[in-house]
């Protein structure tokens, strides 16, 4: 630069190393004249200390243009799935007023059938009982005089209480008003006390295998439909896996009315005497037999419960005796509706909005980069009209 500057025109040789040393001495001579100032007094002193490494380093926005030109390449596939996107909300929304309609009806079936359930027990059934009316009566309990036809006795099954293998009796009964049988679900049972002779001779035989005309208690069931998914079942056979109510009546030639027999761990004395009055038994022999049972088994409560059942009804047997002597267990009088339309209406409501808050997203979204697209393509334009 100093060359450039004090070099004259034609100046070469000698003559240039001349021009530089006057140039230097004139230089030296108007700095020497000049007052000095300190550097200290220009420059502040620094007190933050800034690192010389930039650890953040700037990066460039992430766009979805690309994307959006591939999208506006295929039309036909961006416009299904924008009308997917556009008909789940409301698809959603729909199904989630059918749950409401749906919860409001399970509720008010759940309450008529707890009212039903808590209402005394019907004295009497009809003789022409008919069986399109018994919706309206499901769980109402009633009381009806007969006997077991033990000759169409079905089996439901199996099936497991506390880890016991088991069958449901199922058994038509035979009403005194002189009504076509209905069938009864005396209860569960053990795998061991399906065959009839190992109800008999033990000392709840009149519970197990009761004989004679005797008064129930059950109440109204309506069961759910055989779906086609399930096996058919072969006519003939007493082994049901589903409670095809249709199949059950035809089979037994009884009513497709469906029953279940009350929970109850106590002492039937009617029954016992029912069963004693058809072996025809003797009052001596009975009193005979009776007293000798209790002598050989005094510090047994079974036989205690036995004879006392007709003084004190709060006496009762246990599951486990029930079990082994081959006596049906009930089932517990309770509705037994499933309710789950709560959380069903709450999934179904709670799709449709997030699908549509990502519609809007996603209309948001679309129109961000449709006008960059624009701005892109007016660009584009402008520099073709300048080249």
């Amino acid at each position: 630069m100093l060359e450039v500057l004090t070099r004259p025109r034609g100046a070469t040789g000698v003559g240039l190393r001349l021009c530089e040393r006057r140039y230097l001495s004139l230089l030296f001579t108007r700095t020497t004249n000049r007052t000095t100032i300190k550097p200290s007094s220009i420059i502040t002193k620094r007190t933050v200390k800034t690192p010389t490494i930039d650890w953040n380093p700037l990066t460039s926005s992430k766009t979805n243009l690309a994307a959006a030109q591939k999208q506006a390449e295929s039309p036909i596939l961006r416009k299904f799935f924008l009308g997917l996107m556009i008909a789940m909300p409301v698809i959603s929304f729909f199904l989630g007023c059918w749950q409401v309609k749906r919860l409001k009806w399970k509720v008010a079936l759940i309450s008529k059938s707890e009212n039903s359930l808590a209402q005394p027990p019907l004295e009497e059934i009809p003789p022409n009982l008919d069986p399109a009316i018994i919706d309206e009566f499901e769980y109402r309990r009633f009381k009806t005089k007969g006997h077991f036809d033990y000759s169409q006795e079905m089996f439901l099954g199996p099936r497991i209480k506390n880890g016991i293998t088991g069958y449901l009796v199922v058994c038509p009964f035979v009403r005194s008003n002189g009504g076509a049988p209905i069938l009864i679900e005396r209860g569960w049972i053990h795998k061991d006390k399906v065959v009839p002779e190992n109800r008999k001779g033990g000392y709840l035989s009149h519970l197990a295998y009761p004989q004679g005309e005797i008064e129930i208690e059950a109440l109204f069931r309506v069961m759910p439909k055989k779906s086609n998914l399930q096996f058919d079942h072969d006519m003939g056979s007493r082994l049901f896996y589903v409670p095809d109510v249709e199949v059950m009546a035809e089979q037994s030639h009884s009513l497709p009315v469906y029953c279940q027999m009350i929970y109850s761990l106590k002492d039937n004395v009617e029954w016992r005497k029912a069963q004693e009055k058809e072996t025809n038994t003797s009052s001596w022999k009975k009193w005979l037999g009776f007293s000798k049972k209790i002598n050989e088994a005094d510090d047994s409560d079974v036989l205690y419960i036995s004879s006392k059942a007709g003084e004190d009804s709060t006496l009762e047997y246990q599951e486990f005796e029930f079990i082994d002597q081959g006596v049906p267990i009930a089932a517990y009088p309770k509705v037994k509706f499933s309710n789950n339309h709560m959380q069903y209406m709450v999934t179904w409501f709670s799709l449709s909005f997030v699908s549509a808050g990502l519609l809007i997203y996603n209309f948001v979204k679309k129109r961000k980069y449709s006008s960059a697209e624009k701005v892109i393509e007016a660009k584009r334009r402008d520099m073709k009209k300048k080249w």
